[in-house]
């Protein structure tokens, strides 16, 4: 009842349109999620995303969900994710994309990128976790895992970064994977990708680790 009186109130509004969500929409509302800017990578193997991580042989594909545009639906979405506690965005993001794709792949383990436990103290979650479970959700025998690596090096962030320099900045920053991954496909998720710098480097740990087959899935892409 009091969740009831402080929606009339306080009307949660969608974050891209600001009209005034019904009951069953979460962030955004029904219109605005029909025309998300959906990048049907997943249906171009060759896409640009893949071409990040084309010169690595065990990962078999990477597809983004959304385009990533200043100012855009997704940049909104991920602002609040990460930034405004708004972590119930990423199972949405996840359940949405799970569904589109669920019938190209038979994932066994799904990895969320970790990021350093000062970082995670600071935000209180991993914003890939959400996305993670979400993804899980729409396939068969299918876990999310946080605790096959870390995140041992908490580096400067990337975003003003050039291409070397983000490579270099993201040497040596996971811990090896103790677990034997033979016969595993593995999803690696994160929440925009834009050198690969990073992600690429978490997936050597998991080719070290014996994945059979890696896929790398994120949010969105610029």
């Amino acid at each position: 009842m009091l969740s009831d009186f402080l929606s009339l109130i306080y009307p949660a509004t969608c974050i891209n349109c600001k009209e005034t969500l019904i009951s069953a929409e979460n962030f955004v509302c029904t219109s605005c999620k029909i025309d998300l800017p959906v990048t049907d990578d997943h249906k171009n193997p060759e896409n640009l995303l893949f071409q990040k991580f084309a010169y690595n042989k065990t990962i078999k594909s990477a597809s983004a969900f959304l385009y990533f545009t200043e100012g855009g639906i997704a940049q909104r979405l991920i602002h609040q994710l990460k930034y405004e506690g708004a972590n119930e965005i990423g199972d949405l993001l996840g359940d949405l994309y799970g569904n589109i794709i669920s019938d190209k792949f038979c994932p066994n383990l799904i990895i969320p990128v970790p990021i350093h436990k000062r970082k995670l103290r600071r935000r209180g979650y991993n914003q890939g976790v959400g996305f993670a479970r979400g993804l899980a959700d729409s396939f068969d025998d299918c876990e999310v895992r946080e605790d096959l690596i870390f995140r041992i090096k908490n580096t400067e962030t990337q975003t003003r970064k050039n291409k070397l320099s983000r490579w270099l900045n993201v040497d040596n920053i996971y811990s090896d994977v103790e677990e034997d991954l033979s016969s595993k496909i593995v999803f690696v998720v994160d929440d925009v990708v834009t050198t690969g710098a990073t992600i690429g480097m978490l997936c050597d740990k998991l080719i070290e680790a014996n994945a059979a087959e890696i896929h790398v899935l994120c949010m969105a892409r610029r």
